[in-house]
């Protein structure tokens, strides 16, 4: 079901998970900010997924060098047969975890799914999602 970043921060096994420091890239992060007006996020994460806990903290870290505020996201955790209450995980086609669907006026304009390729960056694959563009 739903959870708040407050929620998985008094989870005892994700607190180091969450301690981790993570410095995004200064130019990817203002380029976040600038792009990301009306922009939420539907982040379907799960305590179990080692993608999870790898990528989740990194997208903490970027919200926050971008001063973007908690309430654009909504995080929904689900079981290891990845289904959730709600269904939102079969609406939206959600067969890996962490998927970060970005939405722009409530219309997805694309998604982060499972991990980052060796060659990126959490941070570019945003900046990528919310302008619009591929490198």
């Amino acid at each position: 079901g739903h959870v708040s970043r407050a929620q998985l921060g008094g989870y005892a096994p994700w607190a180091p998970v969450l301690a981790q420091t993570y410095a995004p890239d200064p130019a990817a992060v203002a380029s976040i900010k600038a792009a990301s007006r009306d922009v939420t996020v539907l982040a379907i994460i799960a305590t179990w997924c080692p993608d999870s806990k790898r990528e989740l903290p990194r997208l903490f870290a970027i919200m926050d060098a971008a001063a973007l505020p908690e309430s654009i996201l909504t995080m929904v955790g689900v079981d290891r047969t990845k289904k959730d209450a709600e269904g939102l995980t079969e609406k939206w086609g959600i067969t890996r975890v962490p998927t970060f669907v970005f939405l722009r006026s409530g219309q997805e304009i694309g998604r982060f799914v499972e991990r980052v390729a060796p060659e990126s960056t959490l941070e570019r694959e945003v900046e990528r999602i919310l302008r619009g563009r591929e490198y």
